[in-house]
């Protein structure tokens, strides 16, 4: 009796190692590290600029990658410094409207041989502001007001080439050099250019302050452009299946509730 209770008092010891590993869950390959270069400008409520309190199109790719297994990093930079990061491979996807350059330069997610926009990250209109006492229209198409077209100067912000290539296929001469929407504000303003395009959402806060009162945003938008996460041509195959699988998160959770602009 005494060799049967030293013989069991030797095996609990690995008795209950052994139940203990196999009550722990099964071992789960770490998720990929994916580099997800977005703008460093301030465009609420889609790009917070805050890692604490992400916008909606910040938490979305995240959230996404969450679900396919890729571990989203989110990089603020200049627009420029973020494609020029993908050239080096410092980044893995950045986001961008689908301009003939950006459509040559990165992939995006594409439906029988166009670009998908059931997966795009956001729909966005861009909008015009001008001093009230300035008389500008837009009509969709063109604009009318006291100077020629090709004389006016048109502000928008560094880094978004939707805004400033359609503005110079337009013929308007283009400021792209303010980082802020205050500073854009202020240059029309000030006189300093003639009108601003700019996220509706953003002008629509601006125009709140007081100060801003002489300013007005126009009846219709300038224009209205998806907005996509890209990758790199070519795409890796190995990445194919987890890239697609990302961008069809992205467009599925972007109809949620949880992930709409307020």
């Amino acid at each position: 009796m005494g060799r049967l209770v030293r013989m069991i008092a030797r095996a609990l010891p690995m008795l209950v190692v052994a139940t203990a590993a196999a009550a722990q869950p099964a071992h789960e390959p770490s998720a990929r590290t994916w580099r997800v270069c977005v703008t460093d400008l301030l465009l609420p409520p889609y790009l917070n600029a805050d890692p604490v309190r992400l916008g909606v199109a910040e938490r979305m790719l995240v959230d996404a990658g969450r679900q396919v297994g890729l571990s989203v990093q989110l990089l603020r930079y200049p627009m420029k410094r973020c494609g020029a990061m993908m050239d080096s491979d410092s980044a893995d996807a950045l986001l961008a409207s689908p301009t003939p350059g950006n459509l040559a330069r990165f992939e995006f997610p594409m439906k029988a041989g166009a670009v998908d926009a059931g997966r795009r990250l956001a729909r966005i209109n861009l909008v015009w502001v001008a001093r009230a006492d300035a008389a500008f229209d837009w009509n969709g198409h063109a604009l009318a007001g006291s100077k020629a077209p090709d004389s006016v100067l048109v502000g928008t912000h560094l880094g978004m080439p939707a805004a400033y290539e359609r503005l110079q296929a337009q013929g308007f001469k283009v400021d792209a050099t303010s980082s802020t929407i205050a500073q854009l504000m202020q240059k029309v303003m000030a006189g300093r250019i003639d009108l601003a395009v700019s996220l509706q959402e953003e002008v629509e806060l601006a125009l709140h302050d007081p100060a801003l009162a002489p300013l007005v945003m126009l009846p219709r938008a300038f224009l209205t452009s998806d907005f996509y996460t890209v990758v790199r041509k070519p795409l890796a195959p190995e990445m194919r299946e987890i890239v697609e699988a990302w961008w069809t998160a992205i467009g599925r959770l972007r109809e949620l509730p949880d992930y709409r602009p307020r």
